[in-house]
């Protein structure tokens, strides 16, 4: 499937809105029965892979772009990472909602 960034974006929307609803993982999503194999379980990964011959590059992402830093880097307290170390999917669900807001200003 090819991506443009509006597929991309309405994709992650999709995705982060049932993990802040569940609280679960994103590989546990049921979406990727249908998709297959994407990038980091990530629609923006995929979408630089596929700009850049496969390869992922963050410079490019959409997330990097509108907001300056990488999304999962583990040095910078990001929604994303919050979420990725929570213990608790009522942990989850808190920071999969403040990060789905953030990815609704990439549109």
């Amino acid at each position: 499937m090819r991506l443009s960034k509006k597929k991309a974006i309405e994709l992650c929307i999709v995705l982060w809105t049932w993990l802040a609803k569940t609280g679960k993982k994103k590989w546990e999503w049921p979406g990727w029965n249908k998709y297959g194999d994407i990038n980091n379980y990530c629609w923006f990964c995929e979408y630089t892979a596929q700009k850049n011959y496969g390869c992922v590059r963050c410079d490019i992402c959409i997330y990097h772009k509108k907001y300056g830093h990488h999304c999962n880097r583990e040095s910078l307290k990001t929604y994303y990472s919050s979420w990725a170390n929570a213990k608790t999917p009522r942990t989850r669900k808190k920071y999969a909602k403040l990060f789905l807001e953030q990815i609704k200003q990439c549109k």
